[in-house]
């Protein structure tokens, strides 16, 4: 089968070395400058400061950056001219570039868009600044459940906000081209009620293959990613808005379902309406089958999908749900050697590159072919024809992923905490750290009559305390402030278990717990764990970010030595408080209207 077209490549080669860069230069273990190695993007450039690498692509890069005076990140794509010079259609590259920046500067602010806030070109670079959206990519999302598919409530709160943003976008003569999970990030989540579905606020990027066109014009590029391709683009003719009509059908089809309608385009309509109607529930097979139209002309328009009520808030019953819940905070189950019950299954890099190194090209005209993640998808295509049940998910029923599915995430299956502040009391740049502490050495920790831990607090100048005694369970340390605060008062702690222990505090190892706010916990795993797997290998701790939530949080569990942790630390925070505070008064942003 045909591999896809896709701007963003995920080949080891292509990944440039990675500089780690802080920005408060005022700490002793942060450098301010560095000698950047060729190939690496200005440090500095316009006002703006470049951080921690967020993935890259076969001639770009994307990097968080900071703005001298303003309290909120931004995401800044870095393209390699000299990369891009090297091209063998160098002015087809550059003309596909402009007309990137020409479509996203001409767009006026939409709840789910990306923005574009700034654009030049900066030696042998052209840098795009673009709104920072916390949260990860739809594909991640997707595949960290352990189900791997979406309620019918939280796909077409999705859904909703996918074909506003395109309708947005055809108002203003923009044809994406490229309408599929990783192109659309998850700015926050909320739940409609206790226990209820997730519901995430989501927005469209990347106009690398967009055009614009107006009401009388057609392209003719076959381009796209393969398995969302609408079939009159993989017929090489003529196509329109209508191609991002097919392109949100088969995204809503992966969502529901948790894989591909099929291998091979059907011939006939019939098929494909089976092949739906076998596939999803009675409330969505309207609306897919409306999108999933073989002949453009018969897909439905996007202010008619709108008003189905397959999208309407009031028509859903608003009754408990038991297939995703947020954690209880009012149970505990840690051990000296970290969260009991639990599995960590690493990515399975050498698997996904070698797979991707096998996919045949996928010929195209306006865009340069790069490796797509459909080839090696935890969500298997089905046969059109007869329609079987689903092939069992990448998960088990425990929640377990099987061998060989990749995932940046650890598998919990029971995991319970207490105590967890939630964000929204916290200032945006401060930090929650719990510290795992074996009870029989509680008493050290505490001092007579809590004055050793009165004293920690005193000298980090953030808020320590330990949980309560709780028979013979493992207990914690809690603590509250900023980066230096916490690291202060973690030293202090660790220095007193380790004397304690009768162990050298630079050996002792250690089990913490960090909090990231769910709304930031995207950019800590990165596209397809590119920045998770990067904290690990530069910090040498051992790093689980967990997929349930306590408190709006996501609990990222760190274990190693107090160096390695600490590292670990300073990488997590800085990502998470560049990303955007979601505030409960901003939990309605991007729903259905």
């Amino acid at each position: 089968m045909p591999a896809s077209v896709d701007v963003i490549a995920d080949s080891d080669s292509d990944v440039a070395e990675v500089v780690d860069i802080t920005v408060d230069s005022d700490d002793a273990d942060e450098v301010a400058e560095v000698n950047l190695p060729a190939g690496v993007p200005p440090l500095s450039f316009h006002g703006y400061r470049r951080g921690r690498e967020l993935g890259q692509g076969g001639s770009s890069q994307v990097f968080v950056c900071s703005k001298t005076g303003s309290q909120v990140g931004f995401a800044a794509k870095a393209v390699n001219l000299r990369r891009l010079q090297m091209s063998p259609d160098v002015e087809r590259e550059w003309k596909k570039l402009c007309r990137e920046v020409e479509i996203w500067k001409q767009l006026p602010a939409h709840p789910n868009i990306v923005q574009l806030v700034d654009s030049f070109q900066e030696g042998g670079w052209f840098l795009m600044v673009l709104e920072l959206v916390g949260g990860g990519d739809l594909f991640t999302v997707l595949t960290s459940r352990p189900s791997s598919r979406f309620l019918d409530r939280e796909a077409a709160f999705v859904g909703g906000q996918l074909a506003q943003g395109l309708a947005f976008l055809h108002g203003r003569g923009v044809v994406h081209r490229d309408v599929k999970l990783e192109n659309v990030l998850v700015a926050s989540q909320r739940r409609a009620y206790t226990s209820g579905p997730i519901l995430y606020s989501v927005k469209i990027t990347d106009f690398g293959l967009s055009r614009l066109l107006d009401t009388a014009s057609v392209a003719q590029s076959t381009v796209g990613t393969h398995p969302y391709c609408a079939p009159e683009v993989l017929g090489e003719g003529s196509h329109n808005f209508s191609a991002d009509v097919w392109c949100l059908g088969i995204l809503l089809f992966v969502l529901l379902s948790g894989h591909f309608p099929f291998n091979t385009m059907p011939a006939e309509q019939t098929d494909l309406d089976r092949i739906i109607e076998n596939s999803v529930g009675e409330r969505a097979k309207a609306v897919l089958c409306g999108l999933l139209q073989l002949q453009p002309a018969q897909r439905r328009n996007l202010s008619e999908l709108l008003n189905h009520q397959w999208f309407q808030e009031d028509e859903w019953d608003e009754q408990p749900l038991k297939r995703h819940r947020t954690l209880s905070t009012s149970d505990v189950v840690v051990t000296p050697s970290g969260i009991s019950n639990m599995e960590a299954i690493p990515p399975v890099n050498g698997q996904l590159e070698e797979c991707k190194a096998s996919s045949p090209a996928f010929e195209e005209v306006d865009a340069s072919p790069c490796d797509s993640p459909f080839p090696c998808s935890p969500f298997p295509c089905e046969s059109p024809l007869p329609c079987p049940s689903p092939l069992p998910g990448p998960f088990d029923a425990e929640g377990v992923a099987s061998p060989g599915v990749w995932t940046p995430f650890a598998v919990e299956v029971a995991l319970k905490l207490s105590d967890v502040q939630p964000p929204v009391e916290l200032q945006p740049d401060y930090m929650q750290v719990h510290l795992v502490i074996p009870d029989r050495f509680a008493g050290f920790i505490l001092g007579k009559n809590g004055s050793r831990i009165q004293k920690t607090a005193s000298k980090s100048g953030c808020k320590v305390w330990m949980t309560k005694r709780n028979g013979s369970q493992d207990r914690r340390v809690i603590v509250i402030g900023n980066y230096k605060q916490c690291k202060v008062a973690q030293q202090i702690v660790h220095e007193q278990l380790s004397t304690a222990m009768q162990v050298d505090w630079q050996d002792a190892q250690a089990d913490v717990i960090v909090f990231v706010r769910s709304e930031a916990a995207g950019m800590v795993t990165g596209k397809q764990g590119f920045v998770l797997n990067q904290i690990r290998k530069q910090s040498g701790a051992q790093v689980q970010l967990l997929r349930d939530e306590v408190q709006s949080t996501r609990p990222c569990i760190i274990s190693g030595t107090l160096q390695s942790i600490l590292k670990a630390q300073k990488h997590i925070f800085e990502l998470v408080r560049a990303a955007p505070v979601v505030r409960p008064a901003d939990s309605s942003h991007g729903a259905i209207r």
